[in-house]
């Protein structure tokens, strides 16, 4: 949400001065408010060896395959990012059961300093809707025990549940919102909309200090940088305990990315753009269980039976450079895009074909309108020209595509903005709902109105009469619960992102009917 040169505090202070139902079988806990100790994450840490450090994940749940990932680290010397150490045998096993009693599909690969010894694992064979546990072995070591659930058969309508998380900056706070969502057990998969990592140096203000402490230009740098999030005890338990679906937003690079650089990029001192973002890229790709549709890209989409197709965009790799706020024939013009061209029919296409119930698009940035209150009589309001509000000419068409074929049930699920809200989307210049969307804080960055005091939601809504409700003061995650009859997502806080094992408590919840494109407040979580 930043408009170059302005990093994001700056543009954020810049901008606002001037400007239910079961889900499909798996068990719970009693007490889903509290979040897991860590003392007792970490005593289950305790017997595992170094071999397996950043502890084990899996991503991308089909009906009859999931992605499972570790990385080993054979000798001392062989540290994310150091491109040292021996190629090393990993062998892997999945089961029905943690004890592994019903093992259902075992093998064996070679991993290598060059790919800073990760592990990727596409497990096919599998049956719908069934909760698997897996492990790997090298070294005479056994890694973690990790668990994943398969996505329902097609022409299923059993109800899903999402985790959903957004905006982990590493040094700004302790992860507290993923360890309360690791210990619901409830959750299917999490659904992360970028801002995974951080690619930030340490400032004065650091909560907790980042590896390396400059900020992450080569290759080594940003595995170090994946390296260090994963070794964290909470992602650690949340990475094992669901699949995660993930798509990149603009820090898993550089602030402010575009196809073509980024607004905190300086050739000068920090190299070539093309040599940074295929580092960051592939790091990325090394460290996240994706499955890549398109090779470079985090574009996908997954079906969920007859209940739901998630769709998946990658709003950095092709978007055009960002204009600023002013800049409205800039913001209008058609041949600046957001997407790339490809990727819009793609989109379109898939919104057409769907015959599911909900259609759900994880998209990094805001997608319906969204104005800043400037607090000044002239201009009234400002707009964050890194979001769809940027690049009008797509946004009104997605908007005009959804109205013209008749495309109910759409939800889109954002974060970027360090901040919550629940909305409709609308046309411009019509009122009638086209889709919901719903927007989640960020799990650790500084919250926006936390960087200005100044900003409040309701100034925020006195100027968005499509919005429903926010709340710029809270770090947190959500959980978003699909059935037939209706899409729910509850908002939790945590309450200080800067102590370890702060309480995570729900906020509010918010629920759209089957086609009924009206939004409703929801007086108890799922």
């Amino acid at each position: 949400m930043r408009i170059p040169p302005l990093r994001r505090r700056q543009f954020v202070r810049v901008a606002t001065a001037a400007s239910g139902a079961a889900t499909i079988g798996i068990p719970r806990l009693s007490d889903v408010s509290a979040a897991q100790p860590a003392t007792a994450r970490r005593q289950q840490d305790a017997p595992n060896s170094k071999m397996f450090t950043h502890g084990v994940a899996s991503g991308d749940p089909l009906h009859d395959r999931v992605i499972i990932w570790t990385r080993v680290t054979p000798t001392p010397a062989s540290a994310p990012g150091q491109n040292s150490g021996p190629a090393t045998d990993v062998a892997w096993e999945v089961s029905e059961d943690p004890a592994f009693r019903h093992v259902v599909r075992t093998g064996t690969v070679r991993t290598h300093a060059d790919r800073d010894h990760t592990v990727h694992i596409d497990v096919d064979g599998l049956r719908a809707a069934t909760t698997y546990h897996y492990r790997f072995h090298a070294g005479g070591r056994t890694s973690p025990v990790g668990r994943a659930r398969t996505a329902p058969a097609p022409g299923s309508r059993a109800g899903v549940r999402f985790g959903v998380a957004s905006c982990a900056n590493y040094r700004s706070g302790y992860y507290t919102a993923y360890q309360y969502l690791a210990g619901r057990r409830d959750i299917d998969a999490v659904l992360h909309l970028g801002d995974y990592i951080y690619e930030q140096g340490s400032e004065e203000d650091d909560v907790r200090i980042p590896a390396p402490t400059h900020e992450c230009v080569s290759l080594a740098d940003y595995r170090a940088r994946y390296g260090q999030c994963r070794a964290d005890p909470d992602l650690r338990a949340l990475h094992a305990a669901a699949p995660f679906i993930a798509t990149w937003d603009d820090h898993e690079i550089c602030g402010n990315t575009w196809s073509g650089g980024a607004g905190d990029h300086d050739p000068a001192t920090e190299g070539h753009w093309a040599d940074r973002a295929a580092a960051a890229k592939q790091a990325y790709f090394e460290w996240m269980p994706v499955r890549q549709a398109l090779t470079g890209s985090t574009r996908r989409r997954l079906h969920f039976g007859q209940l739901l197709d998630l769709t998946m965009l990658d709003l950095r790799s092709f978007r055009s450079e960002q204009v600023a706020p002013t800049d409205t024939a800039g913001m209008g013009d058609p041949s600046r895009t957001l997407l790339g061209r490809s990727q819009m029919a793609w989109l379109k296409d898939g919104l057409t074909r769907s015959s599911s119930t909900w259609h759900l698009i994880g998209s990094s940035v805001v997608a319906m309108p969204w104005l800043l209150p400037t607090g000044r009589p002239e201009p009234a309001t400002s707009v964050n020209t890194d979001g769809w509000d940027g690049y009008q000419a797509e946004q009104r068409e997605l908007f005009a595509h959804l109205r013209d074929h008749g495309i109910g049930n759409a939800v889109i699920l954002s974060g970027d903005v360090h901040s919550s809200w629940v909305g409709q989307v609308t046309a411009h210049d019509n009122k009638n709902p086209l889709a919901s969307q719903f927007v989640v804080s960020s799990i650790t960055s500084p919250t926006l109105g936390s960087i200005n005091s100044s900003v409040t939601a309701s100034a925020v809504l006195a100027v968005n009469p499509q919005i429903s409700w926010g709340d710029v003061a809270s770090n947190g995650c959500g959980v978003l619960d699909v059935t037939t009859d209706r899409v729910q997502f509850d908002w939790y806080k945590t309450a200080d992102r800067t102590q370890p094992d702060s309480p995570v408590t729900h906020v509010t919840s918010y629920a759209v009917a089957v086609r009924s494109g009206r939004l409703t407040t929801v007086p108890t979580p799922v």
